[in-house]
């Protein structure tokens, strides 16, 4: 049969595996957000693809936007009289972007007479211009070599449209030209983009489901890697693809600028006049946040071509990511909750419960991390952490909270039958309460209080008004000791006794000084009480009371079956047996002569004389308390004037 702590830490765990299991499989969008950053924390820590060598990244770039036509062509890039295409290549470029067509034809023979094995233009052409006709007759010539942009719009409630290049550079034939790729990508939510979708449908665009007839689109880097004769690494799905990039941006791709194919030292120095190119896929694209077409990747914001650029590295590589199904997800959620409620039930520390979750913390991470590094596989370790987090940690309020309720229920029981003080230290301070266990010796003020003539009294009353009587008047009695920081150290029949020093002292003047002040109040309280007694028609009590001090043992004392905490000595038996001469002496409040030393100043006391005590040696000096000093009268006292 569960206990109390095992049903609650169940149930938390089951409140979090239905709440985790809701948000999973219906993701709010701060949920969404934190599974994306867990997924970008494994892309920054985890492997990368290796950047193929092949793949070289052309950047239309400030530079080349800015070349100045007159200046530097004549002056800068040391051009010769048989430069006559790279004169005219740059002299297009330094006129106002965007360039006219004419530029695009003289980079594309440029690189392909360098023996590019594929040009690809991260760059839509949707408008005719007056200057086509030099482009499009570069793309029919190099038809099997080039690949330009196109781009899907989806207006809001309106369905997707895809705009091709301009008639004037290619048919709008019903059947897309196999030269055109589209750009576009998908990014998630948080619009970062995770994925690369290589084919899609305008039903897909759309958000639908694609139709049997479906015309699909090739993206840019599918067309570059069919035209570069790696059909076969191109994903044959329609669905997103998520990638491993290759480095941070601008890194594992690094740009170099477009105009220096047309620059002769560049062309000779940097690019081995052509040679560089020879092989390779070359994608020509902006580069720089002036063309707005930067978006955020796991690894930071990132150009659109070097995108591309990722997307055709993972096919060639086949680095793609895969994503586990929902039901996995829910699979390792419930593991992560049994998990959660094995540690909480086996480990009742809560720094090795702590210690325990931080380890299986660090051991799903890495395993986590070997998971996308060696077998492509996303692990959704979001939910499932976070159910057992939420269970460890919940169930760890909800031991510290039963504890503390349990502890307030036992001091609350105890401190029906033990002082408040004994019940503090034994609760809050075990350790040095178990020290005192085995027996301490301390200096203690010891009080004793007895009813006078009670027998008599029990004979004469009604037994249950007895009970009740009895039950008001120790009530009051042990108030007055807890008022004055006593302990109640026992009931012994109708007398009280109460002790300073034992678990905690204020040092031993006050200790003395506390007890004499709890045995004034006695008093009062009694007076009071008789009062209301008398009202009620009960008999009115008359109670003696002694105090000593000295050095007694405290411990735990008794049997195996039965144990009790109190104190032992002569100074007690010395005390109790003032308390018995009190009645010879027929005074109320009577203290030994060290109890005498250590409050004299602050209380009026009354010899009493020499007092023979069975038991001792010599007569002990006692006194009665008849009051205490008023301040004034005190510290005239303390200052030798009375």
């Amino acid at each position: 049969m569960f206990n109390r702590r095992a049903l609650v830490i169940l149930a938390i765990a089951l409140a979090g595996m239905a709440c985790l299991i809701a948000l999973d499989f219906r993701p709010p969008y701060p949920f969404l957000r934190l599974k994306n950053s867990y997924a970008d924390a494994l892309a920054r820590a985890g492997k990368k693809t290796p950047a193929n060598p092949d793949l070289v990244f052309m950047a239309i770039e400030s530079e080349s936007v800015g070349v100045d036509g007159e200046l530097d062509i004549e002056r800068g890039f040391e051009l010769g009289p048989n430069d006559g295409k790279e004169r005219r290549a740059l002299q297009l470029m330094s006129s106002k972007f965007p360039w006219p067509r004419e530029t695009y034809g003289l980079i594309l023979e440029r690189l392909i007479h360098s023996g590019a094995r594929v040009v690809i233009f991260d760059l839509t052409f949707p408008t005719s211009t007056e200057g086509d006709e030099p482009f499009r007759s570069a793309l029919d010539r190099f038809r099997d070599h080039v690949v330009i942009g196109s781009n899907f719009v989806q207006s809001s409630g309106l369905r997707a449209s895809h705009t091709r290049p301009a008639e004037t550079l290619l048919p709008q034939e019903t059947i897309i030209d196999d030269r055109i790729g589209f750009t576009n990508f998908w990014p998630d939510e948080d619009e970062v983009v995770r994925r690369a979708q290589y084919r899609v449908t305008v039903e897909q665009v759309q958000g639908d489901n694609p139709q049997s007839d479906s015309e699909v689109f090739l993206s840019l880097a599918a067309r570059g890697l069919i035209k570069a004769g790696f059909e076969a690494a191109v994903p044959t799905g329609a669905g997103q693809q998520m990638f491993r990039f290759t480095s941070a941006p601008r890194e594992g791709f690094p740009p170099h600028s477009i105009f220096e194919i047309f620059v002769p030292k560049y062309w000779q120095h940097n690019y081995q006049s052509g040679e560089f190119f020879r092989g390779k896929i070359v994608l020509v694209g902006a580069e720089g946040n002036w063309q707005h077409d930067e978006h955020s990747t796991p690894l930071g914001s990132m150009p659109g071509p070097e995108i591309h650029l990722n997307a055709i590295n993972a096919a060639l590589h086949g680095e793609f990511i895969r994503e586990l199904s929902p039901n996995f997800g829910l699979a390792l959620i419930v593991c992560a909750g049994l998990i959660a409620i094995a540690l909480s039930l086996l480990i009742r520390s809560p720094w090795l419960r702590l210690l325990a979750l931080g380890a299986v913390n660090c051991a799903a991470a890495w395993g986590a991390l070997l998971a996308f590094n060696h077998a492509s596989v996303l692990l959704p370790l979001v939910a499932p952490g976070a159910e057992l987090n939420f269970t460890i940690l919940l169930g760890l309020v909800s031991d510290l909270t039963l504890e503390r309720v349990e502890k307030n229920r036992v001091r609350r029981t105890l401190e029906k039958y033990v002082s408040k003080n004994v019940v503090r230290e034994l609760l809050d301070q075990p350790k040095l309460y178990a020290q005192s266990l085995g027996g301490v010796l301390k200096p203690a003020t010891i009080l004793f209080s007895d009813i006078r003539g009670y027998s008599f009294v029990t004979a004469r009353s009604d037994p249950q008004a007895l009970v009740a009587q009895l039950n008001e008047y120790l009530t009051a009695m042990v108030e007055c000791v807890f008022r004055f920081g006593g302990t109640l150290d026992k009931f012994i029949g109708d007398a009280v006794m109460a002790v300073w020093g034992n678990t905690h002292s204020e040092g031993v003047r006050n200790d003395a000084t506390n007890a004499v002040r709890a045995a004034l109040a006695m008093k009062q309280e009694l007076a009071r009480l008789n009062r209301g007694w008398a009202a009620k028609g009960l008999p009115q009590l008359r109670i003696g009371v002694a105090l000593n001090h000295g050095e007694v043992v405290v411990g735990n004392i008794g049997s195996p079956q039965r144990m009790e905490f109190t104190v032992i000595g002569e100074a007690v038996n010395v005390s109790w047996k003032l308390q018995e001469l009190t009645k010879d002496l027929g005074a109320d409040l009577i203290v030994g002569k060290d109890v005498m030393a250590l409050v004299i100043e602050e209380f009026e006391l009354r010899p009493l004389g020499l007092a023979t005590i069975k038991g001792v040696p010599e007569p002990v000096e006692i006194f009665e308390v008849c009051g205490a000093i008023a301040p004034q009268t005190a510290s005239l006292s303390a200052a030798g004037l009375l």
